[in-house]
């Protein structure tokens, strides 16, 4: 542990010099202390100073809680050596294990390694007792253990599920906001304070490792191509539109979020950086029971979130509801000041634009469905999704051309209307059988919809000296998406190992229509040259085999997995675009792996590799054109190539406490966002920029990421995860380029549980200057949330107070370059937000139900919503 305290405090003394600090300040000698109190005064700290000292306040925090656990007493000569197993002598990794002094005092705890049990060496002589806890299980208190007369002592300790009934009460166990496991990071967005009333974009923002670019891409410890699920099954939604998808889902509706940086063979190649997974909340327990959740929110204006979770369950059948909406408005303020430079590089022109858009939001999102027990073998189920999103803004620009002394040449004053309206309706029918102690057999069909429609409303005005001209522009977009997929799961548990294997296929046919008029003479025009018809049929089949098998202190998985895709696209023509069609065909391999090894109880080293791939968004290859602003337009590329990714990792776990990961990845074929001047513009100047996608050339990501998470009292839980990226981006747009940056992400949480149901929280997140592509950086950001909770109505209700984003530093600021200008950006939002909830559950207590969670799950992630 010194260790580790020892790099970490190097660290700190690396960016205290960095950003110019005097390490030898009062601050630093007084968060390098054994002082636990730093905790409590750094929120009103970091408010009432500047946005770095928020920075410099967060990571002292983290530097605090790592010397008070390597500072401790020094230990003496004794020992204790203890296993948690269940009932049927499984082990319990993840348990929490006290241990208690002859004052009842905790001294030191431990979180239960893989292996199942833990060791503590070097105690002072002494009477101690044993405290374990476990999600799902009763809590145990061992005897009182003589350490006085004897030198050791080694136990196995049994826990037992909780599992008793109470009239019209819900027993519910406590989970921990965030939990790292051997294969994935878990987040609980119940289990934050800081989350009640928040949306599911507004819990992954603030997860460890995890970055949202200003065009909604979701970046996975500095790696983008994040594949994202809802329920195993994609979403199908990317960039904006994604972002856009995730803020209509309440984050009472979400039962955990699932961070899975290197998938199993089992799971879809897609996903360059890994996997999200979204689970959605369903109730599985027997009789009627469920829980409530209402929302209102504060900000600039109004906002409200709510979720209702139903579940029956009699004899054979089980039913269950999920449903939640979100509504309120939202505004955002955003400001570039493009700079037009000529052959010399000198400045030739500015362009001013400011822009305030105002929205107001209504989502709804439901599933329901069906579980039949038709054996004890054997079990059927039926499942309804639907969602709904409309989001109707109007915005308004000033924006001025200017010459390079800052005089006003002209203005032209935009008024808009954008509107989107999302669609999205699927059933999924799946089995579950087990064909004897040893194997099971999993199958799922999948049938999705979506309906995207947008339009779009501008009227401008150009003043330039003594005239005045006024344009006005309209356009539509209508997308039919579907989507069919089946998939087959096998596994068979030998004696050594275990074997999973499986199948899919699926299908997706896309019709994307684009109308744009333009105003002539008080009547519409067809404007034939951003109008289009585009058809877009895909087919991808896949086949998979893993091994997974464990002996002694070593564990190992590897598999492969082979996918084969076709596609075929047809641009259908008019008088002004030329009719065009396209078909490919390409196949990969795509092995998995990871090998582990326990050194002892306290270490373990783990390696691990895997490929993927990343295919382009539907929406990134229509040729649709959407108006942005008058000089700024977005559209697709039909003829982006998927990019593939190496991923390797070496990763060392000291007792559950301290995980530290060193990280490589390469990706080829690499596609970027990229801003090129519109060739077909009638401007002299060309001053039109087109904002695309294409595949420019390769990224190359090194990565160290340390966390460490433990109870600092039983009344006080922390983790603190620092992520130190290098990236490395080479490619070409207009000319060579070549990226380099290394950027820092530190993330903290602590819970604090009180007495008499009380609780609280501060939790943040600060991230340096970070590279998001080729051609756009992002300043410092970063996050502080409050949040106190009240348990009532006998345990069975809970009140939540919290403020998100208390400093109002979680906004989008930094650069852009052209080919023959650079634009300076800021973007900001009603992100700072005063929230109250109630949730109240009833019931009794749960049985499990091992639910399908379908199998479109790579399909899902790549719609878009036409925002």
């Amino acid at each position: 542990m010194v260790t580790n305290s020892v790099s970490i405090s190097v660290t700190y003394l690396y960016w205290c010099i960095k950003m110019r600090m005097n390490v030898t300040d009062n601050s630093y000698r007084y968060f390098t202390t054994d002082n636990k109190l730093a905790f409590f005064w750094s929120p009103l700290i970091i408010f009432m100073n500047s946005r770095l000292f928020m920075f410099k306040s967060i990571l002292a925090c983290f530097l605090l809680s790592i010397n008070c656990a390597a500072f401790a007493q020094q230990p003496a000569n004794r020992s204790i050596r203890i296993t948690i197993v269940d009932a049927k002598k499984n082990i319990i990794p993840g348990s929490s294990v006290y241990l208690l002094n002859q004052d009842s005092a905790v001294i030191r705890s431990e979180i239960i390694p893989a292996l199942g049990f833990l060791e503590w060496l070097q105690l002072s002589a002494g009477k101690y007792r044993i405290r374990v806890t476990a999600i799902g299980y009763e809590e145990v208190s061992s005897p009182w253990i003589d350490l006085v007369s004897k030198s050791s002592f080694s136990d196995t300790i049994f826990l037992k599920t909780k599992n008793q009934v109470l009239e019209n009460v819900l027993v519910v166990s406590k989970k921990r906001a965030i939990q790292f496991l051997p294969d994935k990071t878990v987040i609980n967005p119940e289990a934050s304070i800081t989350n009640a009333g928040a949306n599911a974009m507004d819990v992954l923002e603030k997860s460890p490792g995890i970055t949202v670019s200003k065009d909604g891409s979701i970046i996975m410890k500095g790696k983008p191509s994040v594949m994202v699920l809802i329920d195993g099954k994609q979403t199908q939604l990317s960039g904006a539109d994604l972002q856009a998808y995730l803020t209509g889902i309440s984050a009472s509706q979400v039962d955990e979020i699932e961070l899975i940086e290197n998938p199993g063979a089992k799971y879809d190649a897609a996903g360059n950086a890994g996997i999200i997974n979204i689970k959605m909340k369903s109730n599985r327990q027997k009789g009627f029971n469920g829980s409530l959740n209402g929302s209102v929110g504060q900000g600039v204006y109004f906002k409200t979130g709510n979720s209702l979770n139903l579940n029956y369950r009699n004899g054979k059948t089980n039913w269950f509801l999920n449903y939640g909406n979100r509504a309120g408005y939202e505004n955002q303020n955003m400001y570039t000041l493009r700079k037009y430079f000529d052959r010399n590089q000198r400045d030739s022109a500015f362009l001013e634009q400011p822009n305030f858009s105002k929205s107001n939001i209504l989502a709804n999102n439901l599933k329901v469905g069906v579980d039949f027990f038709a054996s004890k073998k054997t079990t059927l189920g039926l499942v309804f999704t639907g969602g709904l999103f409309d989001r109707e803004a109007n915005s308004f620009a000033a924006i001025k051309w200017m010459d390079p002394g800052f005089h006003v040449d002209s203005i032209i004053n935009t008024v808009g209307e954008n509107n989107q309206h999302f669609k999205r309706g699927g059933i999924n029918l799946n089995g579950k059988h087990k064909i004897n102690e040893r194997s099971e057999i999993n199958v799922d069909l999948d049938y999705v919809r979506f309906r995207i429609n947008g339009d779009q409303n501008y009227e401008t005005q150009l003043e330039t000296t003594g005239s005045s001209e006024i344009q006005a522009t309209k356009g539509s977009t209508r997308s039919k998406l579907e989507i069919l997929t089946a998939k087959a799961d096998y596994q068979h548990q030998f004696k050594s190992f275990l074997l999973e294997a499986g199948l899919k296929t699926a299908i997706n046919k896309t019709n994307n229509l684009a109308q744009y008029y333009y105003g002539k003479d008080n009547d519409w025009q067809p404007d034939l040259s951003r109008s289009n018809n585009f058809l877009y049929d895909e087919k991808i089949s896949a086949a998979y085999a893993s091994v997974d098998a464990e002996k002694g202190k070593w564990h190992w998985q590897t598999g492969l997995r082979y996918e084969f895709t076709s596609y075929k696209a047809h641009q259908l023509g008019n008088a002004v675009v030329k009719d065009s069609a396209f078909k490919k065909e390409y196949g990969s391999l795509f092995p998995t792996g990871f090998i582990s090894y326990q050194v002892d109880s306290a270490n373990t080293i783990t390696f691990r590799l895997g490929r993927r791939i990343d295919r382009p968004p539907f929406q990134n290859l229509n040729p649709f054109l959407i108006t942005l602003n008058k000089y700024t337009f977005e559209t697709g590329n039909p003829y982006i190539k998927p990019q593939y990714t190496w991923n390797f990792a070496l990763i060392h776990t000291y007792k559950q406490l301290f995980t530290t990961e060193f990280s490589y990845s390469y990706l080829r074929d690499y596609f970027s966002q990229i801003f090129i001047i519109d060739s077909n513009s009638s401007n002299t100047n060309k001053n039109v920029i087109i904002y695309t996608r294409g595949n420019v050339g390769s990224f190359q990501n090194f990565g160290i990421t340390e966390t460490f998470q433990r109870p600092i009292k039983p009344w006080w839980n922390l983790t603190a995860v620092t992520v130190l990226n290098h990236k490395i981006i080479k490619g070409v747009v207009w000319a060579p380029f070549e990226a380099r940056v290394t950027q820092l992400n530190v993330s903290l949480n602590n819970q604090f549980q009180l007495k008499k149901g009380w609780g609280f929280e501060i939790s943040g997140y600060y991230q340096t200057k970070s590279q998001i592509d080729l051609q756009e950086w992002l300043k410092p950001q970063g996050e502080l949330d409050l949040g106190v909770s009240k348990q009532i109505m006998k345990n069975k209700g809970t009140l939540r107070l919290s403020v998100r984003d208390l400093t109002l530093f979680q906004n989008y600021s930094g650069f852009s370059t052209f080919q023959n200008a650079y634009e300076p950006f800021r973007v900001t939002w009603d992100s700072r937000v005063v929230r109250l909830s109630f949730n109240w559950r009833f019931g009794k207590a749960m049985k499990p139900v091992n639910r399908s969670q379908g199998g479109a799950s790579e399909e899902i992630d790549r719609v878009g919503t036409g925002n």
